[in-house]
């Protein structure tokens, strides 16, 4: 059900009204919302706490980064579901006393993952300079040294295209007293170095231009190739000691985690808290706080405020007609279902929670297209000691349940077909119909599922109008709408598959005038809404073309007939398939058990989907289709938002 909201105003000293935050925070149950009070524009503003969201930003950031570290250089061991640690609220706010502590590890963690990166970074330079220098390993000539007073040295590349041996003899006959020697040579270019008398040297460099020489340059250097090298080497082993001997560190931090888990989720909390702040408007001495409270303890709350602090509370009913904050309380199957109607949207704080009604067709209609009670035996028993054993998140555990229901379902789906784990040895024992032998007669029955799942929505859709105590519109747009859809099933019983005409005689007889008459009663009141008569006529006449999606929407169901089989017959080949090859004993019990649990494992995850994605489809759009308006925002009170310690408010909502 839809928890009853209760409007909330909090009018208090300044001096208090931070510590008062602090106490909504602690009760986890109050949304507050903007307060906007035109009339007080000129004596109240927001306070201003821009600089504060900023300063707590930067720190949540340097948190986060060591957190990551952490997860890098020493993660924590995860379980198939994890839970978060519990703390309570006097607990929980302890964690600031120790922030100096903490705060000291994350500033390690950070300036060792700093210092890596300047390492590696390091590292990366001068790998590329050694690699850069290997070519010219041979080099015999100190990198500094140029030339003498009367010759000049260049080492350079040419690009390997050139031949080399042509390229030495030209030279020296366009440039004497000049010699090109070559180093190394790679699929790119030639490493060479050029000795030529200083007289020589432009006449030396015109003709080498002609072969594509680039003087090399190697600023900074000194020594010879060889020597540089080994200098590199040298510390690229001293880098990589270091960075190893950080990297250590760092994999021994992981004690610190805890800590700092709890100050990130502290600095979260603060930053909300600092948040909400926005939403209050301050004079010097005074503020002005709004927002929602679920009415159950709304007056727990008033008496535990006015009592702690120097402030007026004041409880307010909404308006009828107005839209409140929205808050799911349910329990057993309608819980389950809060996963599937909240992928949707949340229903409208002005009408009926849908889950109590939607649920139980969701898991049956799960059922009927899963359709075999081994794999409905698995789900129970896998959901069931999750549920047993772990502790999950609030939402985990109602998909869980969810998880739970719709095994029940396919066992129970199991039962009615003889259906278990594709055995046809079994089908004999169901105690209703085999679909695979009579599936014209298990599309009828699909067929009449949907249109009990439809009807079901007319009557949400009622249940909203009467409930806003719109009775006539009730009348007009449910009552006389299923008289007239009625009308028309029965009316087209004869063509439906399997069906004994004669023993549904009467109920065509009673559609045809059900038919009519609905046609007639429709025709008179679904344009009334119109003020001109030609709007009422059309609307009328609208509200009869109407029956042409209702027939749609019946003959999608006819999928339900369609994954069932599907997984029955699939789960059946897998059977035939496991024992049809001609092996030895032992090694054909291998393979049978080999092609039984992935041929059983695939068929199960891809019906099981396929019945999924399939139900929510019909719930969304020919369940919800009917009566569902939607849009209901959230309720999000003021509590303690974290991703690592779960801390228990003081109220349970």
């Amino acid at each position: 059900m839809i928890v009853k909201m209760s409007k909330i105003t909090m009018l208090g000293v300044e001096d208090q009204r931070e510590a008062l935050v602090k106490s909504l925070m602690d009760i986890g149950a109050v949304e507050i919302s903007s307060s906007d009070a035109p009339e007080y524009e000129e004596l109240a503003e927001r306070p201003d706490v821009k600089d504060e969201l900023s300063d707590i930003g930067i720190e949540i950031s340097h948190v986060r980064a060591a957190l990551v570290s952490l997860d890098k250089y020493c993660p924590a061991k995860k379980k198939m579901f994890q839970t978060r640690r519990e703390m309570t609220s006097a607990e929980f706010s302890k964690v600031y006393e120790n922030k100096a502590r903490v705060w000291e590890s994350v500033k390690a963690i950070s300036d060792m993952e700093e210092h890596l990166i300047k390492l590696k970074t390091e590292e990366n330079r001068i790998e590329n300079l050694h690699d850069s220098l290997v070519p010219w390993n041979s080099y015999p000539i100190a990198f500094e040294m140029t030339g003498t007073q009367k010759t000049v040295i260049m080492p350079g590349t040419i690009a390997a295209g050139i031949d080399m041996d042509r390229t030495q003899k030209e030279l020296a006959e366009k440039a004497p007293c000049s010699e090109l020697n070559v180093l190394n040579s790679d699929k790119d270019q030639h490493y060479v170095y050029v000795i030529c008398h200083r007289d020589m040297e432009q006449d030396c460099l015109s003709y080498l231009k002609t072969r594509g020489f680039n003087k090399a340059a190697f600023p900074g250097l000194t020594g010879t190739a060889e020597e540089n090298i080994e200098g590199l080497e040298k510390k690229l082993k001293e880098l990589s000691s270091e960075r190893e001997g950080l990297v250590e560190k760092l994999e021994n931090s992981g004690d610190s985690r805890e800590d700092i888990e709890a100050l990130y989720d502290w600095l979260m909390m603060e930053q909300e808290r600092l948040i909400a702040n926005e939403g209050v408007l301050v004079t010097r001495r005074s503020f002005l706080i709004n927002g929602w409270i679920p009415s159950k303890i709304a007056e727990k709350a008033k008496k535990k405020l006015e009592s702690e602090y120097t402030v007026s509370v004041e409880i307010i009913e909404p308006g009828e007609d107005e839209e409140t904050p929205v808050l799911l309380e349910n329990s057993g199957i309608a819980e389950a279902g809060e996963p599937v109607s909240g992928m949707y949207s949340l229903p409208s704080s002005r009408e009926i929670d849908p889950n109590l009604v939607m649920t139980p067709f969701f898991v049956m209609l799960f059922g009927l297209m899963l359709g075999d009670g081994g794999y409905g035996i698995i789900m129970v028993l896998a959901a069931g000691l999750i549920l047993w054993r772990v502790k999950l998140k609030d939402s985990h555990r109602k998909f869980m349940k969810l998880i739970l229901f719709c095994g029940f379902a396919t066992i129970f789906w199991g039962f009615m077909f003889g259906s278990w784990f594709g055995i046809e040895e079994l089908a004999k024992y169901g105690v209703w119909l085999n679909p695979v032998e009579q599936p014209e007669l298990m599309l009828s029955w699909s067929l009449l599922f949907g249109i009990i799942h439809m009807y079901a929505g007319f009557a949400m859709k009622a249940a909203n109008l009467i409930r806003d105590k719109k009775y006539m519109d009730a009348l007009f747009d449910v009552g006389f709408v299923l008289i007239f859809y009625t009308g028309f099933v029965f009316y087209l019983l004869p063509y439906a598959p399997e069906v004994d005409k004669d023993s549904i005689a009467p109920l065509v007889e009673i559609g045809k005038y059900m038919l009519g008459g609905g046609a007639i009663l429709l025709l008179l009141t679904q344009g009334r809404g119109s003020k001109h008569i030609v709007g009422k006529v059309t609307g009328g006449f609208s509200s009869l073309y109407n029956v042409i999606g209702f027939m749609s929407d019946i003959l999608s169901y006819s999928r339900l007939l369609a994954l069932g089989l599907a997984t029955g017959i699939i789960a059946s080949i897998v059977n035939q398939m496991s024992a049809m090859f001609p092996l030895p004993v032992v090694i054909k019990v291998i393979v049978m058990s080999i092609i039984l649990l992935i041929g059983h494992v695939i068929n199960f995850a891809i019906n099981a989907l396929g019945a999924y994605v399939h139900s929510c489809r019909l719930q969304y759009l020919e369940f919800f289709g009917k009566f569902f308006t939607g849009g209901g925002q959230p309720f999000k009170p003021l509590k303690a938002d974290t991703k690592y310690i779960t801390v228990k408010p003081e109220a349970d909502v």
